[in-house]
């Protein structure tokens, strides 16, 4: 006979799995392999998270990232990578709070979660490829595996969400 042992009912969004790991590998991707760079030029590119548009590079960045190019590539990847990574707890966090009152609002944040998982996974592997970060190929792929399973789970609460608001 196996023993059955309930989830913990979900007062906030900090009882979200999902919130949890996402905060982790935010902190891991802050603290380990995105570094703070004093060589960082700060006309290269300035992002916003969900921007469709990045502030263009000036001539003399432009002609840096020729002379560069790995060096320069990485400090592109990290500039997307750590906003992305540091905004999906954000989102999962709006997505409860919004799910109270506009319904068809969190299904959106939601998505944007999902999306956002898996841009860290692209930004993640390109990272592993172009930069030397002295993070381990393993701990990559361990961090890899952590955003596709937190988006499968994205995923399936908000079908949950999606169930309860019909019953509504």
């Amino acid at each position: 006979m196996v023993n059955f042992i309930p989830k913990k009912p979900v007062k906030s969004f900090l009882d979200l799995e999902v919130y949890q790991k996402l905060l982790e590998a935010a902190v891991f991707v802050a603290r380990y392999i995105v570094r703070p760079s004093s060589d960082v030029d700060p006309d290269i590119v300035v992002i916003v998270p969900d921007a469709d548009v990045a502030t263009p590079t000036t001539s003399s960045a432009k002609a840096t990232a020729y002379e560069d190019g790995p060096a320069m590539a990485a400090e592109l990847i990290f500039h997307h990578m750590l906003p992305c990574a540091l905004g999906l707890p954000h989102l999962i966090a709006e997505a409860h709070s919004v799910r109270f009152g506009s319904q068809k609002d969190c299904l959106i944040l939601l998505e944007r979660a999902m999306l956002h998982c898996n841009k860290m996974v692209v930004y993640l592997e390109e990272t592993r490829d172009i930069a030397d970060t002295g993070v381990s190929w393993e701990k990559f792929n361990e961090l890899i595996k952590k955003y596709l399973y937190v988006r499968q789970k994205i995923l399936n609460l908000q079908r949950s969400w999606k169930k309860f608001m019909v019953n509504k």
